[in-house]
């Protein structure tokens, strides 16, 4: 039986794809933690075409990926048979969807895509006809290694040893200079600044914005003393109106940026020195440009810094020192809120070597 396995999956590593689909269709986080699946292929078969089928609103930041040959915006008011005729015209000889859904999954299956790799345990899994044994929702495995782990056994392959595969997003000059002059009136980014980020998007327990405001504080009293560095503060869509609430608890005034493109964004935070951020997608686009992330993470183990947390080296992430939970129960929790036992000292102790290197 091990012969026969193993002769099996021999088959499946010997072939080689030239024309692959990567498929992810939720938020900022999750696709920027997939880009390194289309750094992994690439290697795999030199000069293989990669396509990433997103939303339209990820798909510019897909875009600057040096992985990612090409976008296709996927319209969720289109039905599967839509969707299914579109992506049939590419002809693609390989799909992986590396967060499926059953409408995406019927789509990949009426395209007549002949490789079709998926996790094994949904009620559409068998529209895959390469099911992989995979459980994320309460594994504290990394998603990134997760999405790496879906490609190689999905495509009968060992694991993974020796290079290992980080977020990464190319910014181009011009994308620098477009974003330095939307943001002239506001802050010169080509000096040194702190980007600070209070939302989080609903995705996570964040950290109050009271003790934000206290960092900033205590960040921007540090700096008067060394080289002034600009304090610079995050804001999403619909996430505005955290900044009046955070200015009833500001004693000083750091600058507000807002309104950006996704690729504006990463070309902005490609210049910063360091972010302090909740558990988000602009703090994965911060470590995808190589921007040093301090990350605040609630207890929750569908929410833990060990599988959403920043990626790659030089990253700090903190937690409330509580056990952990599989979800928030709120005020009926006695830990409650476990956020505020994440103390201003400990997150400014994690800041503080990128001030001391000012000074």
């Amino acid at each position: 039986m091990r012969l026969k396995l193993k002769y099996f999956f021999n088959k499946l590593s010997d072939r080689t794809y030239k024309n692959i689909l990567l498929v992810r269709t939720d938020r900022i986080g999750d696709v920027v933690l997939s880009l390194p699946a289309a750094a992994l292929l690439k290697d795999l078969y030199p000069g293989c075409r990669i396509t990433f089928l997103a939303r339209e609103y990820t798909a510019p930041l897909i875009a600057l990926s040096r992985s990612v040959d090409e976008v296709i915006n996927d319209d969720p008011a289109l039905s599967a048979r839509g969707l299914a005729k579109i992506l049939k015209a590419h002809a693609f000889d390989a799909a992986i969807l590396l967060h499926p859904t059953g409408r995406l999954a019927w789509a990949l299956r009426l395209a007549g895509i002949p490789v079709r790799i998926g996790t094994a345990y949904r009620w559409y899994s068998l529209l895959f006809n390469r099911r992989v044994k995979q459980h994320r929702k309460f594994s504290l495995k990394h998603e990134l290694e997760h999405n790496l782990d879906l490609v190689r056994t999905g495509l009968g392959l060992p694991s993974g040893e020796g290079k290992e595969y980080l977020p990464e997003i190319s910014i181009p000059p011009e994308l620098k200079e477009r974003a330095a002059r939307k943001l002239s009136g506001t802050i010169d980014i080509n000096r040194p600044f702190m980007a600070i980020h209070p939302g989080s998007g609903g995705s996570a327990r964040d950290w109050p914005l009271q003790k934000f405001a206290e960092l900033i504080d205590k960040i921007k009293i540090s700096n008067l003393k060394s080289q002034n560095s600009n304090i610079v503060v995050t804001l999403g869509p619909g996430e505005e109106h955290l900044k009046e609430k955070l200015q009833t608890h500001l004693k000083t005034q750091p600058a507000w940026v807002s309104g950006l493109s996704l690729p504006q964004l990463a070309a902005f935070l490609s210049q910063a020195e360091s972010m302090v951020s909740n558990s988000t997608g602009p703090l994965h686009i911060a470590t995808a440009v190589k921007t040093r992330v301090i990350g605040l993470y609630c207890p929750m183990i569908p929410c833990h810094p060990k599988r959403w947390g920043p990626y790659g080296p030089g990253h700090s992430t903190l937690i409330p020192p509580v056990g952990l939970c599989r979800k928030c129960t709120g005020r009926k929790c006695p830990q409650y809120d476990c956020m505020e036992k994440i103390t201003v000292d400990e997150v400014y102790s994690k800041i503080n070597p990128v001030i001391d290197r000012k000074r």
